[in-house]
């Protein structure tokens, strides 16, 4: 089975639940109490997100975390590369290309622009729209372009 790795999903309902910039800072612990996450889960993915530069923390008394952008400007693939370094369907799609067969592999070409398509997907999509209940037509507007992306591909893939 496909799918992102839990840390990543987490990072997302983390993001999700703090401030917009300029407005009140979030403690840790309701941030917690608000997800329903573990505090060390939560410690350990916001050290993620603001090493990423995704969350502003402030320490002290009347410290805590707020986004460092408005939700509509941080996209999901910039959570998703802070907190689990990007999106790889395959291994020779990883920054790393390591795999074994790549030199004889003739599918790789076609991982490679499935791999681009996902990412300018989660590049397109923000925080804010994740704050709302989203339709397959939601995404494809998102992702609709004069390049040569077959769109009716792209929905018979989401169905």
């Amino acid at each position: 089975m496909l799918r992102l790795a839990r840390l990543a999903d987490y990072g997302l309902l983390i993001a999700s639940s703090l401030e917009e910039p300029g407005k009140a800072l979030v403690k840790l612990d309701q941030v917690a109490d608000q997800t329903k996450l573990p505090i060390p889960t939560v410690r350990k993915i916001m050290k993620l997100l603001v090493d990423g530069g995704v969350v502003h923390s402030e320490r002290g008394v009347k410290g805590g975390y707020c986004l460092s952008d408005a939700a509509y400007n941080i996209s999901i693939a910039r959570i998703l590369r802070a907190v689990e370094g990007g999106v790889a369907l395959t291994d020779c799609c990883a920054e790393e290309r390591v795999c074994d067969v790549m030199h004889a592999c003739t599918v790789h070409s076609n991982w490679s622009v499935i791999n681009q398509t996902v990412n300018e997907i989660f590049e397109r999509l923000t925080l804010r729209d994740m704050s709302r209940r989203l339709s397959k037509a939601d995404v494809i507007s998102k992702v609709r372009t004069d390049d040569d992306v077959d769109l009716v591909m792209l929905s018979e893939l989401a169905s």
